[in-house]
């Protein structure tokens, strides 16, 4: 038994000690606090020693004083443990009020489109949802130093967009599909107009990479709704340095290559001494990446596959596969510091639209990004061929091409892992609205624009219209440049515009909802089909539609797209190894 201190006579209890023939007498205060009475602070264990009269004395054996209105003192200690955790509360409030203006402050943005083409937006499906498309850029401007030492050289010249890539949301939110161009790519980029310095940049015919030069990521989307006849609703562009930052805020991305592989190579202009090549370096296998690798990962051309920049797009593709499943994984998402870190790097690192300037709306896109599942993401290339202009320097777009733009304009899934043909996926839980009345046509009033060089166009699809009794429909003699037909509606006149659509042999695809429209206007595009399917006149029963055909089922994409799944973790760049140097030594590998 531990000896104690006597006091009285009696041998004081240690704490911890159970013998009732030690416990101190209930008539004299004990000494050394809480823990020498047998119990601690919180007031379990022996009660406080108490006078006769049963009133409580403090430490010293005075009277406690009290503690107001009779409240017991662990109420106290409550009242302040409160007081407490509402202070904290309000400096997290504060912190986020701090972080959020932080987060907002960093993002940089322009004008959309700053091109004179003009693609209408695709229409609403049955439930009144319509897809998104974004172009995702990846900009090698140097106009900082840190981007200068990430990029290599620093000469001054406009900056070029070698990543480009179109992301598509499906209507309902659960598919995306990706589309890249490779920056060698020729094609014929519209008039610009830079909205900073107004300077005006004609249309020319030359790789895409070189339109973000012409003012902006707004001519990029104005050479890409020319090309794809796609609507572009937002973009993102991201710099060298955000690459590095965002990176290593995810934490390292796993990349894989089938071979050692090093893309640093040696070359002599002009008697000028080049070190050419992304300088990555890497053994074969599975490695997980982050940080300049990244970028250097990003920016292999030269070494993947057969030297060429289509090789590159694939290696991109499954760097971002990857990083999309990283994000998605628990170890990102329920992990507040790295969450912020990402967020931080992410707001750091883009330059988007207008249309995405603001915390919420960024929070919002990718809130709708992560509930698309990662089997149900699928990246490709744009089906390319020689340039016969320059065959062993640029590419143009192959037929199959068109194929991929069809579907993203038909909203038709990249994929084959969505439910049957016919089934309805995230429909709205609201209830159908009740059927509406039988249509007045003769109250619908109509435009008919000309977008095309046939000049007696126009007349005969007003007059079909005035014969399906559409009796206020008129030509609008303005000129107009569009090359896919278009049915242009208020939002609250889908109906009106259906039954315009129908009676000329329109795809529901034709319709298009604008916020500043005031009627129907029809925009007939140059893919209408030839006029001498019309008998001519007031009263004609055969209208000349579009006569392309329909676009292929979800998953049926051209072989030669090179599709890759988000949900494929094993795919493994291929390292050029057949290039040899002038001693017969491979060059990207060894």
């Amino acid at each position: 038994m531990n000896s104690v201190p006597e006091h009285g006579g009696r041998r004081r209890r240690t704490p911890g000690s159970a013998s009732p023939d030690l416990a101190p007498p209930t008539d004299l205060p004990v000494e050394g606090g809480p823990e020498a009475a047998g119990g601690d602070d919180t007031g379990v264990g022996v009660p406080r020693p108490r006078r006769a009269d049963g009133r409580g004395r403090s430490r010293s054996g005075r009277r406690a004083k009290p503690t107001g209105h009779g409240k017991p003192r662990r109420f106290r200690k409550l009242k302040i443990t409160a007081m407490v955790l509402s202070l904290a509360l309000v400096a997290i409030g504060i912190t986020g009020f701090v972080i959020y203006r932080k987060l907002n402050g960093n993002i940089r943005h322009s004008k959309l489109n700053i091109s004179d083409v003009d693609v209408p937006k695709e229409g609403p499906d049955a439930f009144g949802r319509t897809p998104m498309n974004i172009l995702m850029l990846g900009s090698d401007g140097r106009d900082n130093p840190t981007d200068c030492k990430l990029g290599g050289a620093c000469d001054g010249g406009p900056p070029r967009a070698d990543v480009q890539m179109l992301l598509h949301v499906s209507a309902d939110r659960s598919n995306a599909s990706v589309i890249s161009i490779p920056r060698d790519t020729r094609v014929q980029i519209p008039t610009c107009v830079d909205p900073k310095t107004k300077q005006k940049f004609n249309p020319i015919n030359t790789t895409i990479n070189e339109a973000l030069g012409r003012g902006g990521p707004g001519c990029v989307v104005g050479a890409w709704q020319l090309l794809t006849k796609i609507h572009i609703d937002h973009f993102m562009m991201v710099t060298f340095s955000g690459v590095v930052s965002m990176a290593d805020a995810v934490g390292g991305v796993e990349v894989c290559v089938q071979s050692n592989i090093q893309d640093e190579q040696i070359e002599y202009r002009d008697g000028v001494r080049h070190e050419i090549g992304s300088h990555l370096k890497l053994t074969a296998g599975k490695h997980n990446i982050q940080g300049e690798d990244a970028l250097k990962w990003l920016r292999t051309r030269h070494a993947f596959e057969d030297g060429g920049d289509v090789g590159r797009t694939h290696a991109q593709h499954m760097y971002l596969n990857s990083m999309v499943r990283t994000l998605k994984s628990n170890s990102t998402i329920t992990n507040p510091i790295k969450l912020f870190k990402v967020a931080e790097a992410a707001t750091k690192a883009l330059t988007v639209d207008d249309g995405l300037n603001g915390i919420p709306k960024l929070t919002s896109l990718a809130t709708t990004l992560n509930k698309v599942n990662t089997n149900r993401i699928t990246m490709t290339t744009m089906p390319n061929v020689p340039d016969p202009q320059a065959p062993n320097e640029h590419l143009v777009p192959a037929t199959s091409a068109e194929t991929l733009f069809k579907m993203v304009r038909s909203d038709v899934a990249f994929d084959k892992n969505g439910p049957p043909p016919g089934t309805e996926t995230n429909p709205p839980t609201t209830p159908d609205p009740p059927a509406a009345p039988p249509l007045d046509k003769a109250a619908v009033r109509v435009t008919v624009a000309n977008g095309t060089t046939r000049t007696s166009l126009p007349g005969l699809v007003t007059d079909r219209l005035i014969a399906q009794g559409f009796t206020k429909a008129v030509r609008d003699s303005a000129p107009l440049k569009r090359q896919t037909t278009t049915v242009i509606h208020p939002a609250d006149a889908k109906d009106q515009a259906q039954a315009v659509a129908d009676s000329l042999g329109l795809p529901a695809s034709a319709l298009s909802a604008q916020p500043n429209a005031t009627h129907i206007t029809v925009q007939i595009g140059t893919d209408w089909g030839s006029e001498a399917t019309f008998k001519g006149g007031k009263g004609s029963t055969t209208s000349a539609p579009p006569s392309a055909p329909p676009p292929p089922p979800a998953g049926e994409l051209p072989k030669d797209s090179a599709a890759l799944n988000g949900a494929d973790d094993g795919a493994c760049m291929k390292v050029y190894t057949e290039a040899k140097d002038r001693n017969g030594k491979p060059i990207y590998t060894w």
